[in-house]
């Protein structure tokens, strides 16, 4: 019998843009531009052009050029008649700079963000941008959008033909969403990645909400595909290098953006069941590298010139993360054991703290001389991104303790037990001297690494720019304000607390050019100092009204502008006013309203002056207040001529009765 003859299907020469994605088997054109399998999923088939080592532009066929219409009803009702919706821009491409202008802008994203946050999950040696582009236009728009915040206004006039660079990072990044959008079902290494830097560009320029909504979308994504664990044999070293740095960036950002924007954490430590970053030299050449995991990195702190500093920074963010967590979800009025006790998560978290930091090697530990060294070796940004993180630490939830005195001036005479003593039934009174110097040696170690470097060349400066380092400044400035107004000893003077109060804020508001959200931390710490102010100070009511934190020095966004427009086009909205607990249902200690203020550091800014408003009309309900004064101003160093006027109240109170010698 003659054998039946085999018929030979021919190989299909380019696949679609989404068979590709998923890696499945694409039969080529059928129908209309379409694949059998995009018509089966009733989804949209795309197809890439050649791409040639100097194509630098979009690469989407010629009938997908054209925009589409926006539905002019629409825009009409929500009064953007300017601005098209996202979704609606998901065919439009994604054009490129030139490429110096395009090395440029990845140059910024590799000195700022890639090597902290991100933990470097790019692979550089291989990086091909024509490539890159064309298997995730996401990617490369969202780099773009994060890495133009930076640019100068000059710069993006003459190399890009935008006013500012706030307008140019809205370009790209309304283009990266409406390419994200199209992809949020279908997740990817590369898609993650984007959604991660979409969210600190969110972050960024005050959109906290977005930005925590988009890092949560990428950690659904690598859930999805279990980057927790390790990737399958048959991927080369490099793909399950690029799969852990991801997963870790992951862990970063929902640490990082969740305490920033007081959300809960979306990542369970317990879950993640990879071991932590290869040496970055192992990373580029590709070489098979068994790394440890969080808990055995102990054994290996001896072995930093061959594991390099990210390990340890992402075992850092882990511990910072735990005892960040007490402070945001409740801090001590939900602590059911005191600090010093061992059933305490207090108190485990602190002493895994110390242990890791008794742990790392001398060459880890913050100094001028280590900076330099660190400097040399290209690792300065994870270095000190590791000592804001590991000082921020031991005081982030310390500072919980540090007692007020509003309770000595209370006008009734009556012991209120549900508000004067803490969840532990420990009094809000009570000196802890312990955590007090854990404290202050902190806050000191912070303040000596961010002045230090703040006076240093623009490359200094530039490490210092980070949410590590803010978060860190925010609780550092706030207890320098502590000690400023309940210290009167010799180790402790006021006028130093002050300048390093004021010095920290100035820090801060140096980055407003760049990040809007700077803006919010300078008007957390002048909403702190005006409520100490009130509570302890001498003022009138008036000046509650008087108040208004200006944002001369910021470049507007058009997506922050979007955001608070009410659906009608009307006047400014706080878009994330729904859900805040109103203001008079804070405690009426002042240890509650000081809280509220240092958790909530991203509110809006009509939220933040309704708040302090109420804050202090209820505490002058229940505080002896000293006799009105004139003339106390908006700007923060006006508390100079308050504290230099003779016989201030902040000078006479009584201090509290503790030594704090080692100040």
């Amino acid at each position: 019998m003659s054998s039946p003859q085999v018929r030979l299907r021919a190989r299909t020469p380019q696949a679609c843009e989404r068979c590709r994605r998923s890696k499945t088997k694409c039969t080529g054109v059928v129908i209309d531009r379409s694949c059998r399998s995009c018509l089966k999923r009733n989804v949209t088939c795309s197809w890439a052009q050649v791409v040639t080592p100097s194509a630098f532009y979009a690469l989407t066929p010629p009938q997908e050029q054209e925009s589409p219409k926006i539905n002019e009803k629409s825009q009409r009702l929500h009064g953007q008649q300017d601005t098209p919706d996202p979704r609606a821009l998901s065919n439009i491409p994604i054009v490129l700079p030139e490429p110096p202008q395009l090395e440029r802008l990845f140059e910024i994203f590799f000195a700022r963000h890639h090597e902290v946050e991100l933990c470097s999950f790019l692979h550089k040696p291989s990086l091909d941008m024509p490539t890159l582009h064309n298997r995730s236009p996401v990617l490369v728009a969202s780099v773009l959008s994060l890495a133009a915040l930076y640019l100068s206004t000059d710069e993006v006039k003459a190399d890009f033909g935008f006013e500012t660079p706030c307008a140019l990072s809205d370009h790209y990044a309304r283009l990266a969403k409406s390419h994200a959008y199209g992809l949020s079902d279908e997740p990817s290494i590369q898609t993650i990645q984007a959604y991660l830097i979409l969210a600190i560009r969110e972050l960024m320029i005050w959109s906290n909400i977005k930005a925590y909504m988009y890092a949560g979308t990428a950690l659904r994504m690598a859930q999805a595909l279990n980057l927790n664990v390790e990737g399958s044999q048959r991927l080369s070293p490099r793909q399950k290098e690029v799969r852990r740095r991801t997963f870790w960036a992951c862990f970063v950002v929902d640490r990082l953006i969740s305490y920033s924007c007081n959300k809960p954490f979306a990542i369970s430590f317990d879950s993640a069941q990879i071991q932590l970053p290869c040496s970055a030299n192992a990373f580029a050449f590709d070489e098979i590298s068994t790394g440890p995991s969080v808990k055995d990195l102990a054994l290996h702190a001896n072995q930093v010139s061959q594991l390099g500093i990210m390990p340890f920074l992402i075992t850092m963010v882990q511990l910072w993360g735990d005892m960040a967590f007490l402070h945001v979800s409740g801090g001590r009025r939900r602590s059911k054991f005191g600090p010093h006790s061992p059933e305490s998560e207090f108190y485990r978290y602190e002493k895994a703290i110390d242990d890791f930091s008794s742990s790392l090697p001398p060459s880890l530990s913050w100094s001028p001389q280590n900076y330099k060294l660190h400097q040399v070796t290209g690792q300065a940004q994870a270095f000190v991104n590791l000592n804001f993180l590991l000082h921020h630490s031991k005081c982030v939830m310390h500072q919980e303790y540090l007692p007020q005195l509003d309770s000595q001036y209370s006008l009734n005479s009556e012991v209120n037990y549900a508000t004067s003593f803490d969840a532990a039934g420990i009094s809000l009174d009570y000196i802890d001297t312990k955590i007090i110097k854990t404290s202050m040696n902190s806050i000191n170690t912070i303040t000596e690494i961010a002045l230090t470097l703040n006076a240093g060349p623009a490359k200094d400066r530039e490490l210092l720019q980070s949410i590590f380092a803010a978060n860190a400044i925010l609780t550092a400035s706030a207890v320098h304000l502590w000690v400023l107004y309940t210290q009167t000893c010799d180790a402790c003077p006021k006028h130093e607390a002050l300048a390093k109060a004021e010095n920290l804020r100035q820090v801060i508001k140096s980055w407003q050019p760049q990040w809007r959200v700077a803006t919010a931390w300078v008007e957390t710490l002048e909403m702190l100092y005006k409520l100490y102010v009130y509570s302890y100070g001498k003022v009138v009511e008036s000046d509650l009204d008087c108040w208004d934190m200006g944002t001369d020095d910021i470049n507007d966004s058009l997506e922050v502008v979007g955001e608070v427009t009410d659906e009608s086009g009307g006047g400014p909205i706080s878009s994330d006013a729904d859900g805040i607990p109103d203001p008079s249902a804070v405690c009426q200690r002042l240890y509650d309203k000081i809280r509220s203020v240092l958790v909530n550091p991203l509110l809006a800014t009509d939220i933040k002056q309704r708040n302090l408003r109420a804050y202090c009309r209820t505490l002058w309900q229940h505080v002896w207040i000293y006799g009105p004064t004139e003339g106390f101003g908006d700007d923060f160093s006006s508390l100079d001529a308050l504290l230099g006027e003779v016989g201030s109240p902040l000078l006479n109170m009584p201090p509290l009765d503790m030594n704090l010698e080692y100040i």
